[in-house]
């Protein structure tokens, strides 16, 4: 179901960094070794099980959806004037101004994210009147979007303001540390710009039952076929895509997500896949990214896991095929010690 990414080496950051490529299979398999009588060892030559077979399969390669190829050149012309050496940050919160605070605190009060352009903060909170916009210390300014509803489409919405291409979609409770946050977006630069590029990656798997399913990719970290959009760098085009087409499928997306307040990243990955037939990247810093794990949170409600896997069945439905495509590459900021 993977394939194997191969990735340049050269980012523009000033930063030292390793890529890492795993996945691959060997065209042989070692034999798998069973116990026997007493204390020998049998070896086990049959094949393994078969995967499972999904209901809903995999989109193919040369997949042509209706309007696509006119979309893409349309958006490039679109949001060809926005600059591309800078990014935007579109972050939103709902009732958690500690988050907030510390997440805007971390990233603007340091000298080492050069790139950052703006912050929207995407605000939620209806009956709240936000604070007024400001500007940090290193001159970013931090400008407050009132939403006319709590959704979480809000974020994904192609800001008219928006001044840059490249949008880091985040949530108040998550963020990269400032010189990861600059080297996460110069990644972005040099090989995410048909992709979402981020710090979280999820799995889609197919149980026993033919049906995907979601996972955290425990069982198979080398593989992943989605990064989900609490800390994503995302193309303004794919934005405007997933805001405003009016195919069926995705404006069945938008509605499931405003009424089960859930799914959206899962959304977002499916349109980006199918637009342009990409997996998504992985892309670490030298330090893990921070993430609060507050105590109210749509992750933490029982039966999430289910109703994401609910979604990942529902939204293949509405394609016709499953559009994931699944990676293997990611990249890490800093060198992997070798021993000698």
């Amino acid at each position: 179901m993977g394939r194997p990414t191969l990735l340049a080496l050269g980012l523009a950051a000033a930063a030292t960094f390793v890529i890492l490529v795993v996945g691959f299979s060997p065209a042989w398999e070692l034999p798998r070794i069973t116990k026997g009588a007493g204390n020998s060892k049998a070896v086990d030559l049959s094949p393994p099980p078969p995967p499972s077979v999904a209901k809903v399969p995999l989109c193919d390669a040369t997949m042509n959806r209706t309007g696509v190829a006119e979309f893409m050149r349309a958006a490039e012309a679109k949001y060809a004037n926005l600059r591309d050496d800078k990014f935007t940050i579109a972050i939103q919160t709902y009732r958690r101004p500690k988050e907030l605070n510390t997440t805007l605190t971390t990233i603007l009060s340091s000298p080492d994210v050069p790139s950052l352009h703006e912050v929207v903060v995407v605000w939620n909170n209806l009956e709240e009147t936000p604070p007024p916009d400001f500007t940090s210390e290193y001159g970013v300014p931090v400008r407050f979007r009132r939403s006319p509803r709590n959704s979480l489409n809000e974020k994904l919405k192609p800001d008219p303001d928006f001044q840059t291409q490249a949008i880091l979609l985040s949530d108040d409770d998550v963020f990269y540390y400032p010189s990861d946050l600059e080297f996460v977006f110069q990644t972005w630069r040099k090989f995410g710009r048909d992709r979402l590029v981020g710090g979280l990656p999820r799995c889609a798997d197919v149980n026993d039952k033919g049906e995907w399913q979601y996972g955290m990719c425990n069982k198979k970290e080398d593989e992943y076929s989605m990064i989900i959009t609490n800390l994503a760098f995302a193309h303004i085009k794919f934005l405007d895509y997933y805001t405003l087409a009016e195919d069926e499928a995705t404006k069945a997306i938008r509605a499931h997500v405003d009424e089960h307040f859930n799914c959206e990243d899962i959304g977002m990955n499916y349109v980006t896949s199918m637009l342009t037939r990409t997996g998504p990247l992985l892309a670490r810093g030298r330090r893990e990214y921070h993430n609060f794990a507050p105590r109210t949170s749509i992750s933490g409600k029982p039966g999430h896991m289910v109703a994401r896997s609910r979604c990942l069945n529902m939204f293949a439905d509405l394609f016709g095929c499953m559009p994931l495509v699944s990676e293997t590459a990611r990249i890490e900021r800093g060198v992997v010690p070798r021993r000698v």
